[in-house]
Protein backbone atom coordinates (compact mmCIF):
# COMPACT_ATOMS: atom_id res chain seq x y z
CA UNK A 1 0.00 0.00 0.00
CA UNK A 2 1.58 3.39 -1.01
CA UNK A 3 2.56 6.13 1.96
CA UNK A 4 0.15 8.73 2.67
CA UNK A 5 3.24 11.30 1.90
CA UNK A 6 4.04 9.61 -1.96
CA UNK A 7 0.06 10.68 -2.39
CA UNK A 8 0.35 13.74 -1.63
CA UNK A 9 3.73 14.72 -2.91
CA UNK A 10 4.27 12.47 -5.76
CA UNK A 11 7.93 12.37 -7.57
CA UNK A 12 8.47 13.92 -10.74
CA UNK A 13 7.73 11.56 -13.36
CA UNK A 14 10.07 13.16 -16.14
CA UNK A 15 13.72 13.61 -15.22
CA UNK A 16 15.10 16.86 -16.43
CA UNK A 17 17.81 16.93 -18.86
CA UNK A 18 20.97 17.43 -17.39
CA UNK A 19 22.60 20.56 -19.42
CA UNK A 20 25.65 18.37 -20.59
CA UNK A 21 28.51 19.61 -23.07
CA UNK A 22 27.52 19.06 -27.11
CA UNK A 23 30.31 17.71 -29.24
CA UNK A 24 30.07 19.45 -33.51
CA UNK A 25 30.19 15.92 -35.09
CA UNK A 26 30.90 16.03 -38.51
CA UNK A 27 28.04 13.44 -41.26
CA UNK A 28 28.86 11.47 -44.50
CA UNK A 29 27.18 13.26 -47.42
CA UNK A 30 23.43 13.37 -47.38
CA UNK A 31 23.53 11.13 -43.96
CA UNK A 32 22.85 13.62 -41.42
CA UNK A 33 19.07 12.56 -40.74
CA UNK A 34 19.46 8.50 -40.89
CA UNK A 35 23.19 8.88 -38.76
CA UNK A 36 20.79 10.44 -36.24
CA UNK A 37 18.63 6.96 -36.40
CA UNK A 38 21.77 5.14 -36.38
CA UNK A 39 23.13 7.08 -33.34
CA UNK A 40 19.64 6.89 -31.44
CA UNK A 41 20.13 3.00 -31.45
CA UNK A 42 23.00 2.67 -30.04
CA UNK A 43 21.43 4.68 -27.08
CA UNK A 44 22.85 8.31 -27.69
CA UNK A 45 21.53 11.25 -28.66
CA UNK A 46 22.49 13.23 -31.36
CA UNK A 47 20.36 16.91 -32.91
CA UNK A 48 20.69 17.90 -36.55
CA UNK A 49 18.42 20.90 -37.17
CA UNK A 50 16.33 20.68 -39.69
CA UNK A 51 14.39 23.57 -41.89
CA UNK A 52 11.41 22.33 -44.16
CA UNK A 53 10.48 23.71 -47.18
CA UNK A 54 8.04 23.70 -49.80
CA UNK A 55 10.25 22.48 -53.44
CA UNK A 56 8.32 21.68 -56.82
CA UNK A 57 8.33 18.02 -57.80
CA UNK A 58 8.39 18.49 -61.81
CA UNK A 59 5.16 17.23 -62.29
CA UNK A 60 2.07 18.86 -63.09
CA UNK A 61 -1.03 17.52 -61.07
CA UNK A 62 -4.54 16.80 -62.81
CA UNK A 63 -5.89 20.12 -62.23
CA UNK A 64 -2.78 21.69 -64.39
CA UNK A 65 -0.78 23.41 -60.99
CA UNK A 66 2.49 21.97 -60.39
CA UNK A 67 2.89 19.76 -57.67
CA UNK A 68 4.46 20.45 -54.40
CA UNK A 69 6.05 18.60 -51.75
CA UNK A 70 7.32 19.42 -48.48
CA UNK A 71 10.81 18.31 -47.32
CA UNK A 72 13.09 18.56 -44.07
CA UNK A 73 16.78 19.96 -45.43
CA UNK A 74 19.47 20.17 -42.31
CA UNK A 75 19.99 23.57 -40.86
CA UNK A 76 23.51 23.26 -41.10
CA UNK A 77 24.58 20.05 -43.65
CA UNK A 78 27.35 17.93 -42.99
CA UNK A 79 27.46 18.54 -39.34
CA UNK A 80 25.27 17.89 -36.11
CA UNK A 81 25.17 18.04 -32.68
CA UNK A 82 26.06 14.86 -30.33
CA UNK A 83 25.93 14.31 -26.38
CA UNK A 84 27.94 11.58 -25.66
CA UNK A 85 27.92 9.52 -23.21
CA UNK A 86 29.74 6.56 -24.72
CA UNK A 87 33.35 6.20 -25.98
CA UNK A 88 34.03 8.37 -28.44
CA UNK A 89 35.40 5.23 -30.83
CA UNK A 90 31.95 3.62 -30.79
CA UNK A 91 30.72 6.84 -32.05
CA UNK A 92 33.24 6.99 -34.79
CA UNK A 93 32.72 3.12 -35.99
CA UNK A 94 28.98 4.11 -36.69
CA UNK A 95 28.26 4.24 -40.56
CA UNK A 96 27.85 7.95 -41.38
CA UNK A 97 30.02 9.87 -39.16
CA UNK A 98 33.12 11.35 -40.70
CA UNK A 99 34.58 12.23 -37.05
CA UNK A 100 34.29 15.13 -34.55
CA UNK A 101 34.95 19.10 -35.44
CA UNK A 102 38.24 20.24 -33.82
CA UNK A 103 39.82 23.21 -32.56
CA UNK A 104 43.04 24.69 -32.89
CA UNK A 105 44.70 21.75 -30.41
CA UNK A 106 43.07 18.72 -32.68
CA UNK A 107 40.60 18.15 -29.53
CA UNK A 108 36.42 17.79 -30.68
CA UNK A 109 34.76 20.77 -30.55
CA UNK A 110 32.53 20.94 -27.26
CA UNK A 111 29.46 23.21 -27.17
CA UNK A 112 27.34 24.59 -24.11
CA UNK A 113 24.06 23.27 -23.86
CA UNK A 114 22.61 27.17 -24.20
CA UNK A 115 24.31 27.14 -27.45
CA UNK A 116 22.73 24.25 -28.88
CA UNK A 117 18.91 24.59 -27.22
CA UNK A 118 19.47 28.37 -28.37
CA UNK A 119 19.61 26.74 -32.17
CA UNK A 120 16.58 24.33 -31.07
CA UNK A 121 14.36 27.71 -30.72
CA UNK A 122 15.52 28.79 -33.81
CA UNK A 123 14.43 25.67 -35.54
CA UNK A 124 11.23 25.72 -33.71
CA UNK A 125 10.63 29.35 -34.65
CA UNK A 126 11.49 28.81 -38.46
CA UNK A 127 8.90 26.07 -38.61
CA UNK A 128 6.55 28.03 -36.79
CA UNK A 129 6.75 30.43 -39.71
CA UNK A 130 6.59 27.63 -42.12
CA UNK A 131 3.57 26.63 -41.00
CA UNK A 132 2.02 30.26 -40.84
CA UNK A 133 2.70 30.32 -44.34
CA UNK A 134 1.12 27.24 -45.38
CA UNK A 135 -1.87 27.50 -43.73
CA UNK A 136 -5.29 26.84 -45.61
CA UNK A 137 -7.51 30.09 -46.02
CA UNK A 138 -11.17 30.59 -45.65
CA UNK A 139 -12.78 29.51 -48.98
CA UNK A 140 -9.51 27.66 -50.43
CA UNK A 141 -10.15 24.31 -52.15
CA UNK A 142 -8.68 21.61 -51.70
CA UNK A 143 -8.55 18.05 -52.81
CA UNK A 144 -8.63 14.89 -50.49
CA UNK A 145 -5.82 12.58 -50.85
CA UNK A 146 -5.99 8.83 -52.29
CA UNK A 147 -5.00 7.47 -49.01
CA UNK A 148 -8.13 9.57 -47.59
CA UNK A 149 -10.37 6.74 -47.08
CA UNK A 150 -14.32 7.30 -48.00
CA UNK A 151 -13.20 11.06 -48.81
CA UNK A 152 -10.28 10.55 -51.36
CA UNK A 153 -10.65 12.40 -54.18
CA UNK A 154 -12.95 14.75 -52.85
CA UNK A 155 -12.90 18.91 -53.30
CA UNK A 156 -13.73 20.69 -50.31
Amino acid sequence: MMAVKELIDPQPIATPIPEAPWYVMLTEPQQDLTTVWRLHELGLEMFVPVIRRRVKTGRIGKNGHKVTRVIAKPMFPGYGFLRVGAPLSSVLATRGVRGFMPNEQGYPVKLPHQAVTAVFRKQMQEHYEFLKRSQFKRGDKVRIDADGGAYAGLIA
